[in-house]
Parts: C-alpha cells; sequence; structure tokens
C-alpha cells in the first residue's frame, strides 16, 4: 500500500524524536549521578560507613565508603569495638571486594600496619568479638617478590627467619612434581601483645601467578 503524505512526513520525524528521548535519557542520568553522593570529591561518612570509634563500619555501606576514600581503617584485639558496633552479627562472616586497590590501616595497641594495594578484606565474628580481619593484596606479582615483600616486615609481624626456611624448594618440589594446580603456604603466626598476623601466600602453576593475605587476629 503506498504511503501517504502525512505518514511519510510522521516517519521522518521517528528518528528526531528517538534522539530526543535518548538524549533527554542522558542528561537525567547524569544529573542523578553528578546529585549523588558518589560524585563528592570528599563526601562526609554516614553513621552506617564509619564506627564511633572512627574506624570502617564492615557492612556493605562501610565498604562503598571505602571504595570512595580509599583507606579500610580496622582495629583488633584490645580497645577494639564489639562486632555489632562494626555493623557485624555476633557470629557472622563478611567479605569485600574493593573496585580499586585501597590502603589498611589495622590498628593494634600502640601500633598502626600499613597495607597497601588491597583489593579484598575478610572479617570473621565471633561472639559478638572481632576474631580476624584478612586483607588480600594485588600486585603481589612473583613468587621470589612476594616472600622477598613478606621477609623485609618479619621484625614488624612477629615472625622468625626459621618460619621462612626452605619455602623456595617446597615449591621447586611442586613445580617438579606437576600435580596439582594451586601451591599454598602460611608464613605465621608471629605474635606480639597486642596481634597475631599470619600470611597466605599462594601460588598458581598457570601464569606462576603470586598473591598474598594477611590476617589478623587478637593474640590467643
Amino acid at each position: 500500500m503506498p504511503l501517504t503524505r502525512r505518514t511519510r512526513t510522521l516517519l521522518s520525524w521517528l528518528p528526531a524524536a528517538l534522539l530526543v528521548v535518548i538524549i533527554g535519557a542522558i542528561v537525567v542520568g547524569t544529573f542523578t549521578l553528578q546529585a549523588s553522593w558518589w560524585a563528592e570529591d570528599d563526601p562526609e561518612a554516614s553513621a552506617d560507613q564509619k564506627a564511633s570509634d572512627g574506624g570502617s563500619m564492615l557492612t556493605d555501606a562501610g565498604f562503598d565508603y571505602v571504595n570512595v576514600e580509599g583507606v579500610l581503617r580496622v582495629r583488633v584485639g584490645e580497645g577494639a569495638l564489639p562486632a555489632s558496633d562494626l555493623g557485624l552479627r555476633a557470629n557472622e562472616t563478611k567479605d569485600a571486594e574493593f573496585r580499586r586497590p585501597v590502603q589498611a590501616l589495622i590498628a593494634a595497641g600502640d601500633d598502626v600496619h600499613v597495607i597497601d594495594n588491597v583489593i579484598t578484606a575478610t572479617a570473621v565474628a565471633s561472639s559478638d568479638r572481632l576474631a580476624e580481619v584478612t586483607v588480600g593484596i594485588d600486585g603481589a606479582g612473583s613468587w621470589r617478590g612476594a616472600i622477598e615483600g613478606l621477609r623485609a616486615r618479619a621484625a614488624e609481624f612477629g615472625w622468625d627467619a626459621a618460619q621462612f626456611e626452605g619455602l623456595d624448594e617446597r615449591l621447586l618440589e611442586f613445580n617438579s612434581t606437576g600435580s596439582g594446580e594451586v601451591f599454598e603456604v602460611q608464613i605465621g603466626p608471629g605474635q606480639d601483645a597486642d596481634t597475631t598476623v599470619t600470611a597466605t601466600v599462594t601460588f598458581s602453576r598457570e601464569g606462576g601467578a603470586t598473591t598474598v593475605a594477611l590476617s589478623f587476629a587478637p593474640p590467643a
């Protein structure tokens, strides 16, 4: 059936009308983002994002603020808030994966351990007590680089030289056997008066990637 002049005129306006709708949607979306908390240069933390001691709330909202500020703050051991004051249930494990590498400040007693390039965190509550905080580190790189980086902080974390002995030989044995895809070792626990620190180093046979996680817990 041939198109009438009126129909042709309406069709000629259709692409322009769609473009107006799309542009309108983009403008609304942009305005919404600009007006949101995420777009602020230095957003102020709300009550469900920062704990009463200035540390991070261990909740989705708290981890959202960590993503923006770039710093995770947690105290373990003496002086730490009850788990419920940090947004956790009395017995709960809470995991977080950050959108970018952040810095973790783990306070224990009078010391503050500074961990850079943190991409994951796991908080474990037991009997309304923060029983453990584990941070996963991005960009550990090679096995040798990871081990040497940890060895450099041995005194800080209370580890002795014996805990590093034989690690390279064990890795060589793993590579020579051809059995299994992942080789994992623990260094520690090292302990001082304020905290217990354990490192977990994981080597992947495929590609040789090495990851490091540091776990902080109150002294036993």
